[in-house]
């Protein structure tokens, strides 16, 4: 008996045109950052990746910042933008993504204040819940795009706006929302995005954080790629 493959949400194969865009770059090995002719050629296939990124998702190419995963770019997002701001309280839920429950667990072990809403019996969250619980030293609102677990959508355009109306930035977890549904972040109106391409036939290995510009981010890793 053949076996099928039903396990979609946790990952997917790789599209056959994805593996061939994977063959015509095998070759290309320099450093992007290398002002050799091998360093442009690899900065030339990056900076296309980068722009049609940005194309498909409603950001400036220099918005989009490569991770090796969906939750280093959670990470990336909730802890840069804490670490950048130096204090203050932040509003995510209970029913995140492990990569941003342990990045909130981090953040109060540094002394930030974090709130967690709580889902009704259907697992939704609410903008009101949002709104509710915003304080005057709010920097960040971290909510899901969708569920990794229940496949919910949750309204984070209003979430945003909410966020926005009280000098807070916003972040989604879009990691299985993109790809899925349709989703452009210049519609969404979040200032910090995470994706991973192994969600929707790429390879393992590859995420991505979008950084709206003005967004100022800590680097966890000090250096020159991707900005740090």
């Amino acid at each position: 008996m053949a076996l099928v493959y039903l396990d979609y949400a946790a990952t997917t194969p790789l599209d056959p045109e994805v593996q061939q865009a994977m063959r015509e770059v095998e070759g290309i090995f320099g450093n992007p950052n290398s002002i050799h002719r091998f360093g442009q050629e690899a900065r030339r296939v990056l900076e296309g990746a980068r722009e049609r990124i940005a194309g498909l998702l409603g950001v400036r190419p220099r918005e989009v910042v490569f991770t090796a995963s969906g939750s280093e770019a959670d990470a990336l997002a909730l802890l840069g933008v804490a670490l950048a701001k130096g204090k203050g309280h932040v509003v995510s839920t209970d029913v995140e993504h492990s990569a941003v429950l342990g990045a909130l667990r981090l953040l109060e072990r540094l002394g930030f204040a974090v709130t967690r809403l709580r889902p009704d019996r259907f697992g939704l969250v609410y903008p009101e819940q949002v709104e509710e619980a915003l304080r005057p030293d709010t920097i960040l609102v971290s909510v899901m795009a969708a569920n990794n677990e229940l496949g919910t959508l949750y309204p984070i355009r209003e979430m945003a706006e909410i966020a926005h109306a009280h000098g807070a930035l916003f972040h989604t977890d879009a990691v299985q929302a993109v790809g899925q549904v349709p989703f452009r972040v210049d519609e969404v109106g979040a200032d910090l995005v995470s994706l991973s391409a192994h969600k929707f036939y790429g390879p393992k290995g590859i995420g991505a954080l979008l950084v709206r510009q003005g967004v100022d981010l800590f680097p966890l890793v000090p250096g020159k790629q991707e900005g740090g």
